[in-house]
């Protein structure tokens, strides 16, 4: 088989070619790792860092706005004193901010604050850019197939338990 050249079998990929599509996607992952980590180094942030803002990004966008550290503690798999360490971090480089809680002053919820976002796009934008740029070359349907596939692909790794 050739790489990148699909054999059809039934009117199907073969197999071969499904395996060379799961390593392509293993490779996209290891380069956006890669990104991720030059990324937070040239920042001084760490990718736990980038995970934390991802974490309140995503709780912003679904309308939750904040999230507890227990709650950030559970997203990122980290132990609370790891959490802590984590959040004292980002709230000294300016990048998250602690609120308390009006009727309970012991609870604590995080933000990230708008110099974040500025940093963030600053990091991700042009990539994003580039991103949707390359999904010009694809029409509607195939950009539909890919979107149904990594939302797939993203459930198994979710779901998937180290052998």
């Amino acid at each position: 088989m050739v790489v990148g050249v699909t054999t059809h079998i039934g009117g199907r990929a073969s197999t071969g070619d499904r395996l060379e599509l799961v390593q392509r996607l293993q490779r996209l992952t290891t380069a956006t790792l890669h990104f991720s980590d030059r990324a937070a180094a040239s920042r001084g942030l760490h990718r736990s860092d980038l995970q934390a803002l991802q974490a309140l990004v995503t709780a912003r966008a679904s309308g939750a706005g904040a999230l507890t550290p227990g709650e950030l503690a559970q997203v990122l798999v980290l132990s609370p004193s790891a959490t802590t360490t984590l959040v004292d971090r980002l709230v000294r480089a300016g990048h998250v901010e602690r609120h308390h809680d009006q009727e309970d002053r012991r609870r604590i919820s995080l933000t990230m604050t708008e110099h974040a976002g500025v940093e963030a796009r600053a990091m991700f934008g042009p990539m994003a850019a580039a991103m949707v740029a390359l999904l010009d070359d694809f029409d509607d349907a195939e950009v539909a197939t890919i979107s149904r596939f990594l939302a797939g692909a993203t459930e198994v790794v979710k779901a998937a338990e180290p052998g």
